[in-house]
């Protein structure tokens, strides 16, 4: 006789169903055991200490309960083994017992039976220093022809405070993102990227995980400045130094919107007479400029100035 399995399939799935739960019921009423791995939390850290060293970050602990209640502990994840330093000192063992399991804030009915491992930690601690680096961008960015880059890359933060060991923290100056590139940029750049992270060993907090960097991209323009004053410096007192001719031009280049925006008070030609007084040269001074920051510049005319010093009703040229 051929059995048909799905005649009344609907009946013998609610009679499974019933079954199922009936037994889950029964199952989890009764007392079992259970081996779970909990975190190893170290609390109440001695003010100006922090922890060094590796140390086990779980414990394997045997809890005993209903089965409802072992089921509802797997899940929920909320034991934990404490080990509280309040009154520790500089380094200690501490041996792990039962009576530092705590359950959780639901107040299951399980018991902590026995810590399987490990039996003991070792607590080490030392001096922390909080200190205040700065964030480096591993940044290599190029621009498409005809582009530029303007300004420095902006980092977001641009410095974070970091603690940790006294001896490790000493010797960080800075921290550096991770590497990141990008290549043919016709328009402005913001990415986020990873800050430098530390081995978990080394016990060393950074407040952030990432940060944001930001560069300016403009297109490429040059223009031609003319009659840009040339100043003397550091002349004395009592003499009257003015150079030959008096002004200069010069070819800038940079961004669009910064050179659109530059004005020749923006740019500082001047000769030092503190270091040319003594110097005789047949060709003239070269002036020192000084250009705003992503700016640069090029034929300057006239390259070389004479000087001519006066002094009461007398005047000298000087090349």
């Amino acid at each position: 006789m051929k059995i048909n399995l799905f005649e009344n399939y609907r009946v013998k799935i609610i009679v499974v169903t019933i079954a199922t739960v009936f037994w889950f019921a029964v199952v989890t009423e009764n007392v079992h055991e259970y081996d779970l791995e909990v975190p190893i939390v170290v609390t109440n850290l001695p003010i100006g200490k922090t922890l060094v060293g590796e140390r086990p970050s779980q414990a394997r602990v045997r809890f005993e309960g209903r089965g409802k209640a072992l089921f509802a502990l797997l899940f929920q994840r909320d034991a934990k083994v404490v080990v509280d330093l309040a009154e520790a000192g500089d380094s200690r063992t501490v041996r792990l017992q039962r009576d530092l399991v705590q359950i959780g804030r639901w107040g299951l009915p399980v018991v902590a039976k026995q810590i399987l491992a490990p039996a003991e930690v070792e607590i080490m601690l030392v001096n922390v220093l909080y200190k205040q680096v700065a964030i480096k961008p591993e940044l290599d960015v190029r621009p498409a022809d005809g582009f530029t880059v303007v300004g420095k890359i902006r980092t977001t933060p641009d410095s974070v405070r970091i603690a940790g060991p006294e001896a490790y923290v000493k010797a960080i100056s800075h921290l550096a993102t991770a590497p990141f590139s990008a290549r043919n940029l016709r328009t402005n750049l913001k990415q986020e990227v990873a800050v430098q992270a530390f081995p978990d060993s080394l016990h060393i907090d950074v407040p952030v995980k990432t940060v944001t960097l930001a560069v300016e991209i403009q297109k490429l323009i040059e223009i031609t400045l003319p009659e840009i004053p040339v100043q003397v410096k550091n002349a004395p007192r009592n003499l009257i130094v003015t150079p030959l001719p008096s002004t200069l031009s010069l070819t800038v280049e940079g961004g669009e919107q910064l050179l659109l925006g530059l004005k020749r008070e923006d740019i500082v030609a001047a000769l030092d007479y503190q270091q040319v007084r003594d110097v005789r040269q047949q060709e003239g001074y070269t002036p020192i400029i000084k250009v705003p920051e992503g700016v640069s510049y090029r034929n300057v005319k006239p390259s070389s100035f004479k000087l001519m010093l006066e002094r009461g009703n007398h005047a000298a040229a000087r090349n």
